[in-house]
């Protein structure tokens, strides 16, 4: 029989760990993680998966990184993002308010970790957008100051943060445009509604994440439901027809163009 080194077994052993990590779509990462180069591996697939739009395997494999280094700054980024995303896409109320409290949650610890970073004060706001819309009208407006807050921070640590931009006219669309409910709670439990809310302010901060990047279709969305809420159907429409000829690059982008195409129905 041939000698066979231990050199030689660690060598197979490390090959065969690899190809666990390629060729397995489905397996079960946290059995097979051991070491640095591994975890890259899966990182690798994991933005593969992302890209592909394969996002509850995405998550999976983010996940899986995370049981190892708690403090992964990109797997943490994706695994918030990726939770808003699944959640907005769930048919029960249950399953969707499942993933936005996880998402708040991870984010809230994500926060803590990397104060000073751009990304992690757009996931936060953007994960308290989400828990915010599954909420009552009281907690909305609870929740408005937070998403501000963060959304604010962002694009103060990097102006060129165009999905903090688009949070940021997101939150002036709502907070300058309360519903009768929403107003109510806010001046019975806050003294208020959310100071320094305008419609101007939701213009600029739509058209500077169009400017910084203008393939995003989720920002034609959300800039034409701004101008049909204030009443510009003329311009929501130019918008409109300008999104829906963006090629799809995202997970939500069909349901985004869905949305655009409902919209263009009614005007």
């Amino acid at each position: 029989m041939a000698n066979v080194t231990f050199s030689s077994v660690k060598a197979v052993s490390f090959a065969f760990l690899f190809t666990l990590v390629l060729f397995q779509p489905s397996t079960s990462y946290g059995a097979i993680l051991s070491t640095d180069d591994a975890i890259e591996s899966i990182l690798e697939r994991a933005r593969l998966l992302f890209s592909e739009m394969e996002d509850e395997k995405a998550l999976e494999a983010y996940q899986s990184i995370l049981e190892h280094d708690p403090e992964h700054f990109e797997a943490l980024w994706h695994v918030v993002i990726l939770h808003t995303s699944i959640g907005f896409r769930q048919s029960s109320s249950r399953d969707q308010e499942a993933h936005y409290e996880q998402a708040y949650d991870l984010a809230g610890e994500f926060i803590e970790l990397y104060p000073d970073s751009a990304g992690t004060h757009f996931v936060y706001a953007a994960a308290a957008g989400r828990k915010a819309q599954s909420s009552g009208a009281r907690e909305r407006v609870r929740m408005s100051t937070e998403i501000r807050k963060h959304a604010e921070k962002a694009v103060e640590l990097d102006p060129e943060y165009s999905r903090a931009w688009n949070v940021l006219g997101n939150w002036h669309h709502r907070a300058a445009n309360l519903s009768r409910l929403e107003r109510f709670a806010a001046n019975a439990l806050f003294g208020g509604a959310p100071e320094g809310a305008s419609n101007d302010a939701a213009r600029d901060s739509f058209a500077r994440a169009i400017e910084i990047d203008p393939h995003v279709i989720l920002y034609y969305h959300d800039k034409a439901d701004f101008y049909l809420t204030i009443g510009e159907e003329e311009e929501a429409r130019r918008i409109i027809l300008k999104g829906l000829e963006l090629e799809s690059i995202a997970s939500d982008d069909e349901l985004w163009k869905s949305n655009m195409r409902e919209m263009l129905d009614d005007l």
